[in-house]
Order: structure tokens, then sequence, then C-alpha cells
């Protein structure tokens, strides 16, 4: 019988922060410098969206990309949103949602999360669903 090895995921998720300069020395000189076997680790970053095509360009390889949110919606006229499918289109294969500051500052309900996470997997992207809540 062959063992099955657990595939380890590294993440980060960069919140509302981060200018041009910080991306390029994050990426260069600390994530791209990161040693670990690619077999059984995945390092998923999340940085802002105006960041994510430098992140992209700048990363090894290995690393993966990941929007930290999507819309409810499919396409259409919402403005300032971005669907699954546009995250999947640009070439990223993660998403976050649940974020607890998405909950608590804007409302979201549990049902919208399940609704951004069904729309996740229409578009084939990874996961990374935050259940935690508030320290208090």
């Amino acid at each position: 019988m062959v063992e099955s090895r657990r595939k380890y995921i590294v993440g980060g998720n960069w919140k509302s922060n981060g200018t041009v300069d910080f991306v390029r020395g994050l990426c260069n000189d600390t994530i791209n410098q990161m040693k670990y076997d690619t077999d059984r680790v995945e390092v998923v970053v999340a940085p802002v969206y105006i960041h994510i095509a430098s992140a992209k360009a700048i990363l090894a390889s290995h690393v993966s990309v990941a929007a930290q949110n999507i819309s409810s919606t499919k396409n259409g006229a919402f403005t300032g949103e971005v669907s699954a499918g546009q995250v999947k289109d640009f070439g990223l294969n993660w998403v976050i949602v649940g974020h607890s500051e998405r909950r608590t500052l804007f409302g979201e309900t549990d049902e919208v999360v399940a609704t951004k996470v069904a729309r996740a997997q229409e578009n084939g992207l990874n996961t990374i669903l935050c259940i935690g809540e508030t320290l208090a």
C-alpha cells in the first residue's frame, strides 16, 4: 500500500496593506527566498487586488496567488465587485472568503459566504474558507 501524505498549505493574506515597493521587496527578498519541499507544501499569498498582477509577475512559479475575496454575484452591473469567473480568467486558482471583518463590518452572512463558495467551486477555484470570528 502506498502511503498518502497530506500536502500542507501555508497562506498569507496581506489584508488592505502594501505599496508597490512593499510588494517588490516582500516577493523578491522574502517569499522567493524561502526554501521548502514543494511536493509537501503549497504557499499561497493574497495581495490586495491592485497588486495581484505585480505579485504574479515577481513570484516564483511554485507560489500561488489568491484573490482576497470574490463577489457573491456573477458578472454584471455590480460596480466594484470582482466575480469568481474574472478571478479564474486572470489565472488565479485560489480565493479567500468569509473573513471576520467582511462578516462584522460589511454584514456578510453565512448564506452570502456559502454563495461565494459555490461561485468559487463553479469556476474551479480552490477556496480558503474563514470560519473564525473576532477575538471577543
